[in-house]
């Protein structure tokens, strides 16, 4: 008992001569407060996050849209399936409620939208390309295999440890192109969000 007692003392003495700023500590709390109006919102995009946001006092309110752009942007990603461009609408909806340009910003984001498409479907071209070229040397295998074991088996290219290489290095490369224009779109995102 007496080590923990000790420790927390050592702990107290350090912190002893360490004032909190109390104007970064509000800031700090009005980003988290952004950050969790941006998580309703994402559930809910019907709130009204102007009227949420003037709720507060006029010195936090840059902060909570600080943190509730902040979570937006991190939203602002490439997609996995059809569904996430609908959640990028939602985000481009938040977007506009913090930035004053929202023509600029309906604009970038619609583009981002078209670009993430086409993403998806060359993404699903990629794979599809690959299927049909390891498609022979799988069947080739499966008759190696059915000749040696004397029973047919039947082969799936997600299986297959050459396909699985060469769909990894295909899709780090298309993720690397087109994870270029997500990051360009964040930045002009990010100067229209600081005007």
């Amino acid at each position: 008992m007496s080590e923990i007692k000790s420790a927390l003392e050592l702990a107290l003495e350090r912190t002893a001569d360490v004032e909190s700023d109390k104007s970064s500590l509000e800031a700090h709390e009005s980003r988290q407060a952004g950050m969790k109006l941006a998580g309703k919102f994402l559930d809910d995009p019907s709130i009204d996050v102007n009227g949420e946001i003037k709720k507060a006092d006029r010195p936090q309110r840059s902060a909570i849209k600080e943190g509730f752009f902040q979570v937006m942007m991190s939203h602002l990603a490439l997609p996995n399936q059809e569904s996430d461009l609908t959640r990028l609408q939602t985000v481009q909806s938040g977007i506009n409620s913090v930035v004053r340009d929202t023509r600029m910003v309906d604009g970038l984001m619609d583009q981002v939208i078209q670009y993430l498409n086409q993403y998806l479907d060359t993404k699903n071209q990629l794979t599809e390309r690959l299927r049909e070229q390891f498609e022979p040397r799988l069947r080739q295998k499966e008759q190696q295999i059915a000749a040696q074991t004397g029973r047919p088996v039947r082969l799936e290219p997600e299986n297959d440890p050459d396909f699985a290489q060469a769909l990894t290095q295909n899709m780090q490369q298309l993720q690397a192109q087109y994870g270029q224009v997500i990051d360009q779109a964040k930045d002009q995102l990010e100067s229209l969000f600081k005007q």
